[in-house]
């Protein structure tokens, strides 16, 4: 069998079996529309010509049950890296709130799926996942529903973006009906009415993947700005969109991540400039490395990396993407990648 087609037929499993959340299909396209083409060729084996109803839906439906416990889940479950026994520090409870926090935030503010149904699906998913995680790394490593804990914190990073991927590759409506709470005072139970939600038209599906990235982003880097403020430890002072030199972003991203380990992330990290900018005191055209040593997301980031899952919990990436912006610089490429216990992001400015 060629390794295209044991892809597909991984691909069409997963498919086939609803575990397309948080999987990337090949070239961007949504479950339906993979599903059509492949199962429209007539030279695939007959095997393959089997389809699922319930995979062939323009949005992601809630999840059920079954679903994050089928064949295909277990299976992905079994190919995916397993989590690493490693000695980690724990997060500060501030900082791994504000992580989590902000990516539920964005989810909500882009209007992408019915919060409710986020929440329950969340919860299915992360009910699913928890003891084969568990199971993995052994009795009394983790303490569940501790978010200073980095091997629980790991878990549930990595499920709350497993949710989110699942919603973002599924063509998410712009607009749907949402149970939203009224509160009616203490003793008085909430009432929950529908309500219509239409996104920004200008947030088209094409966007969302940045516009999420982006604004987690920007959250937490406001909240260690807010946290840090005029210590010794904030970031450096500079107007937003000067656009300052090479060695200025360099000390920026250093701080960062210093600040990163303040909080109890990482055992480690360095910032490093990887290519030169061409343009004295100028950072356009330069590429910055940031790695960090055993960071509190080193499996799930692992695990969404192959699941080739689109949105990734790289929290430093997108921090630093969005310092580099308010400086006035444009990211025009940027990666994160894993070697063995270290987390390495590279961006390139302009």
């Amino acid at each position: 069998m060629t390794k295209d087609l044991f892809r597909l037929l991984i691909s069409l499993l997963f498919c086939y079996f609803d575990v397309c959340y948080g999987y990337d299909i090949p070239g961007g396209q949504n479950r339906r529309n993979f599903l059509f083409r492949v199962t429209s060729n007539a030279a695939l084996p007959g095997a393959l010509l089997l389809t699922n109803p319930q995979a062939a839906q323009a949005v992601a439906a809630p999840i059920t049950l079954g679903e994050t416990q089928n064949l295909g889940a277990q299976t992905l479950r079994r190919f995916r890296p397993k989590p690493p026994r490693i000695l980690r520090q724990k997060l500060n409870l501030d900082f791994a709130v504000s992580l989590m926090r902000s990516s539920y935030a964005v989810t909500d503010e882009l209007d992408i799926v019915p919060m409710d149904q986020f929440q329950r699906d969340f919860f299915l998913i992360r009910s699913a996942e928890y003891e084969p995680y568990v199971n993995d790394l052994g009795p009394g490593l983790v303490s569940q529903g501790d978010l200073t804990d980095p091997y629980y914190f790991d878990f549930i990073s990595f499920a709350q973006y497993l949710t989110i991927n699942r919603i973002l590759i599924n063509d998410p409506p712009v607009v749907f009906e949402e149970q939203q709470a009224i509160n009616k005072g203490d003793d008085v139970p909430n009432e929950f009415v529908k309500v219509i939600v239409r996104r920004d038209p200008s947030i088209t599906n094409d966007r969302l993947l940045s516009e999420h990235n982006e604004r987690v982003g920007k959250k937490i880097l406001d909240k260690l700005n807010e946290t840090f403020g005029d210590s010794p430890s904030s970031l450096p002072k500079f107007l937003n969109g000067s656009r300052p030199g090479a060695d200025e972003i360099m000390a920026s991203l250093s701080q960062l991540i210093k600040l990163f380990l303040i909080n109890g992330y990482a055992f480690d990290g360095v910032a490093e400039v990887k290519i030169a900018s061409a343009i004295p005191g100028s950072a356009s055209g330069a590429t910055f490395s940031l790695t960090l040593q055993s960071p509190a997301t080193l499996w799930g980031g692992k695990a969404l990396a192959f699941q080739k899952s689109p949105l990734r919990n790289d929290y430093l990436l997108k921090t630093s993407i969005a310092l580099a912006q308010d400086l006035g610089y444009r990211v025009v490429s940027s990666s994160v990648k894993y070697e063995g216990n270290s987390e390495i992001s590279l961006l390139t400015l302009q």
